[in-house]
This record gives C-alpha cells, sequence and structure tokens, in this order.
C-alpha cells in the first residue's frame, strides 16, 4: 500500500488495481499533483482499506483477479454513497464501465491515460461530492430546526415578532392578521421536501437515480418519496431535452 505524506486536508483517493506498475505510475503521479493516495492489489483488499473511512474518491480497475468493478461500485457505493467510484477500461470493456456508471459509479477514464486525464475526472467527481455532502448538511440542519422541539421554540418567536409589528397601517400589532400563525410542522416538512427534491431534479435533469445519489439515499427509496410528494421527475427530464429547465 502506498501512502501520501502531504498535507491532511488533500484528498485521499484509493487507487485499486492488479497490474503493479499501472498502480505504482498512477500512486506517483496523483501524489505529484498533490493528492493523498492509498492503493490496493485486488477488490478485496481496496474494500477493506475502503470501510476505515477517510477517502475521497476511488479509483478501480473493471477487471480484477478476485472481485469486478461493477462488484466494487456496488458495494463501495452501498457502503458510502457520498465517496466517488471513477472506474478504469481498457480495450473490450467499455460495456462494463458504461454498466458500472449505471449501477453508480460516477464516471470513467479510458486506457491508455495520463495522469492529467484521472486528475481532471477526480477534481470533478470530488468537487461535487463536496456539494452533495453540504446539501445532506443543510438539509439536516432544516429539518433539525423543524423537529418539534425546535418548532415550539420557532413557534413562540415568530409570536412574538408579529405582536411587536404593525399590521393594519396605524403602528399597532392588533390588525388583519390577528389569526395568522406559522406553518404547521407537517406542512411545512412537506414544502421543503417538495423544494428539496426539485432542486435535485432539475439539477440531474429530472434524472432520478443521479437525483438520489445526490440525495444519498437508494433510488427506490427516492421514486417513494417522489410519489408520497406528488412530484413528477418526467417532467424535468421534458424540459431538460427543451433546455427550458429555468422555467421550472
Amino acid at each position: 500500500m502506498g501512502t501520501g505524506q502531504q498535507n491532511g486536508s488533500a484528498p485521499h483517493v484509493l487507487v485499486i488495481d492488479d497490474e503493479e506498475s499501472l498502480r505504482h505510475a498512477l500512486t506517483k503521479g496523483l501524489l505529484r499533483a498533490g493528492y493523498r493516495c492509498s492503493a490496493a492489489p485486488t477488490g478485496r483488499t481496496g474494500v477493506e482499506q475502503f470501510v476505515t473511512g477517510g477517502f475521497d474518491a476511488v479509483i478501480t480497475d473493471v477487471k480484477l483477479p478476485d472481485l469486478s468493478g461493477l462488484d466494487i461500485v456496488a458495494i463501495l457505493t452501498e457502503m458510502d454513497a457520498t465517496v466517488p467510484v471513477v472506474v478504469m477500461t481498457g480495450y473490450g470493456t467499455m460495456e462494463m464501465a458504461l454498466e458500472a456508471m449505471r449501477r453508480g459509479a460516477k464516471d470513467y477514464v479510458q486506457k491508455p491515460f495520463s495522469v492529467d486525464d484521472v486528475v481532471r475526472i477526480l477534481q470533478r467527481a470530488i468537487h461535487e461530492s463536496r456539494l452533495t455532502r453540504e446539501n445532506r448538511r443543510l438539509r439536516a440542519l432544516v429539518e433539525r430546526r423543524l423537529s418539534p422541539e425546535r418548532f415550539r421554540e420557532v413557534e413562540a418567536e415568530l409570536a412574538t415578532l408579529r405582536s411587536a409589528e404593525p399590521t393594519n397601517g396605524n403602528g399597532n400589532g392588533n390588525g388583519s392578521h390577528e389569526d395568522a400563525g406559522p406553518m404547521p410542522l407537517k406542512k411545512a416538512q412537506r414544502k421543503f421536501e417538495i423544494r428539496y427534491v426539485e432542486e435535485l431534479l432539475a439539477q440531474t435533469g429530472g434524472n432520478v437515480a443521479a437525483a438520489s445519489r445526490l440525495a444519498g439515499i437508494s433510488r427506490p427509496n427516492f421514486h417513494k418519496k417522489l410519489k408520497t410528494l406528488g412530484v413528477d421527475a418526467h417532467r424535468f427530464k421534458q424540459a431538460a431535452r427543451r433546455g427550458r429547465l429555468q422555467d421550472l
């Protein structure tokens, strides 16, 4: 296993390939590009290293002596869907690489390739992954604020603010909005979830698989969520084809 000694804030990449020369060259090139690297000669040892955590991306060959690239993609994305997996494909394995992407791989790179090719793909994949994590963090923050305990605190604060603001044009708080109240909790949560999944679908052009990966949940659960919320992914797909997503 080769591990870089750069600053701990540098992205940490796991390289899985049974070809020692390629594994060594790729690891060395990524280290020079400012990444931290760990390397594994088989799929199983790669999975064992992945379990320890701390990886920002994985790049794996699609043909390994024990597990295929499809196995690696399935296992790693199930363990942590926020870590992008990039597959390396050679002559005759392009179909397998495309299938790996359908199963959750972020991208692929075709042999022979340069380290610069890999760096460009990893930069984009890691950047998008970090945006996804931030998206989930903000979503969790909003949901915590909409929890019953926090909602009662917010409700009391809103009531105080309403009583202090003029609502009838004469400076007192006894105007026509006297009966107005904060949005019911369930309605607020539903409104937030609808807006959240619609933003994901807009980002992905109606691609449910990609949207579910951004949300960090399985595709079946995302489908179920869309049905519950009454959101039609097909509408976003059609808009993307027409180049009219901004109108949604």
